[in-house]
């Protein structure tokens, strides 16, 4: 039945398209099925945006007009995902957003290279959800597991690529997805098989564990916009950083030295990285980490400043400074923002009005399942042990109504303590919500505890215990 929908869509579509030129003219459309919203946005690789309003069979349709080969990506309800758009592609997407990523099918032009790119995709994250035991392996036999799995996939995309001819753009793209994530498993491991804070055993690891970084290319045009190569450079940079700072000072650590750390950071990205597009982006994702998670305002305003002086992006400058300011007011002993909720009535409420007692807040974003259902059934759990303290649920993104309730009422959890910002965008902006594991603690009226917290935390039982 699903197909039978996707080809009707993709009939019609082609059946609405025209085609003046004749050449070179690139389609994309496609069916939300439980939409969370009315519209879909598109990021082609100039980082232009357009918002695409879904139809009333909820479809939408886009014709590029100034079109550029390569990795372009699309958001719906909070949900990400890439696209591989080349010349003359005229590709239709199916998405139910009750499983977002694995309901992604395509069909048209260009279908096959993208239906094996996301399913490689999803792969490579299921092998991800097993990697802990491998971790435990000694450096020798984690080195020897991670070529082979590097050989196994490349073999795959070889037979894939014998049977489904393919540009070198497409080859680039796929063989990059399979590197950089068993790379990133690489720069990983000595933190989760050491421990963070044991960096001289670091210099345990085998003298070849690192050949793979002769292959890192920190300025891929073709890769700016593609997570996997992101999801790299964050830990690979973390990694390098490690290594000055231990050559330095062998007794270095993370607990009180983190300023440092980051500020080195910046240092590596800014030195390394020649493309604007691809520095300023770390340099602002690793700015707003941050502060976002900083305890001390003179140390962020340090930050800040280095930032500052390495960014050439006006827009992040000014969003920075944005989080900037809005961290230097959620600091304990400060009353909580007067921020709109609306609850599972559809009442909107000042969200100072809803404690009665102390109350740990925490956040869910509908584009990370697995979140949102660990953090609930790790809240029902803290619940019973702690009858003086309430828990209480926001969802930060513009869901509708009943694409909300749904999500709640799927998995099976209490609705009482649920809640929607009314503006999910300003809220998120004001609270400094850039991670969705941030948790606040709040007393009876409101007056702020704690901003620092981790519902997964080991000690976080332990806070729990001084309120």
């Amino acid at each position: 039945m699903k197909q039978l929908h996707l080809l009707y869509g993709f009939l019609f579509f082609l059946g609405c398209q025209t085609n003046p030129k004749g050449n070179n003219v690139v389609f994309v459309g496609g069916n939300i099925i439980n939409p969370s919203n009315n519209y879909v946005v598109l990021y082609d690789t100039q980082n232009n945006i357009d918002t695409l309003y879904l139809n009333d069979d909820n479809r939408f349709y886009h014709h590029f007009s100034n079109f550029k080969p390569g990795i372009h990506s699309f958001v719906h309800g909070g949900k990400y995902q890439s696209i591989l758009l080349e010349a003359n592609d005229s590709i239709m997407m199916h998405i139910n957003t009750h499983d977002f990523d694995e309901s992604i099918v395509y069909n048209g032009i260009g279908a096959k290279k993208n239906n094996y790119l996301i399913d490689l995709l999803l792969k490579l994250e299921n092998e991800n959800r097993n990697t802990n035991a491998s971790f435990a392996q000694s450096p020798e036999e984690y080195h020897e597991s991670i070529e082979t799995y590097i050989s196994k996939n490349t073999k795959d995309l070889e037979s894939f690529l014998k049977t489904n001819p393919n540009s070198d753009l497409f080859k680039k793209v796929a063989l990059s997805t399979i590197k950089y994530h068993y790379f990133t498993r690489k720069e990983l491991y000595p933190f989760r098989h050491f421990g963070v804070n044991s960096f001289n055993n670091f210099k345990k690891l085998p003298s070849s564990f690192y050949d793979f970084r002769k292959e890192i290319v920190y300025n891929d045009v073709d890769l700016k916009d593609f997570y996997p190569y992101y999801n790299f450079l964050f830990p690979h940079i973390n990694n390098l950083a490690i290594e000055q700072l231990t050559t330095i000072n062998e007794e270095f650590t993370l607990d009180n030295n983190k300023l440092d750390y980051t500020i080195r950071k910046l240092e590596l990205i800014d030195s390394l990285v020649t493309n604007t597009m691809i520095k300023n982006n770390l340099l602002k994702y690793t700015t707003r980490n941050f502060i976002a998670n900083s305890k001390s305002i003179d140390q962020s305003y340090i930050l800040y400043q280095s930032f500052l002086d390495k960014s050439t992006n006006e827009k992040d400058k000014n969003y920075i400074k944005e989080l900037f300011i809005n961290a230097q007011g959620l600091q304990p002993g400060y009353p909580l923002p007067a921020i709109e909720v609306i609850n599972h009535t559809n009442e909107t409420l000042n969200i100072n009005t809803i404690f009665d007692k102390t109350t740990v807040i925490y956040f869910w974003d509908n584009a990370s399942r697995y979140h949102f259902e660990n953090s609930h059934i790790k809240a029902k759990t803290l619940q019973e042990q702690f009858s003086n303290i309430d828990f209480i649920s926001i969802n930060i993104n513009s869901m509708h109504t009943y694409a909300w309730k749904n999500m709640i009422f799927g998995n099976q959890f209490s609705i009482d303590n649920e809640y929607r910002f009314a503006d999910p965008s300003y809220a998120k902006k004001r609270l400094a919500i850039n991670y969705i594991k941030k948790v606040l603690i709040v007393d009876s009226k409101g007056v702020i505890l704690n901003v620092t917290a981790d519902l997964f935390d080991p000690y976080f039982e332990s806070l729990l215990k001084k309120y």
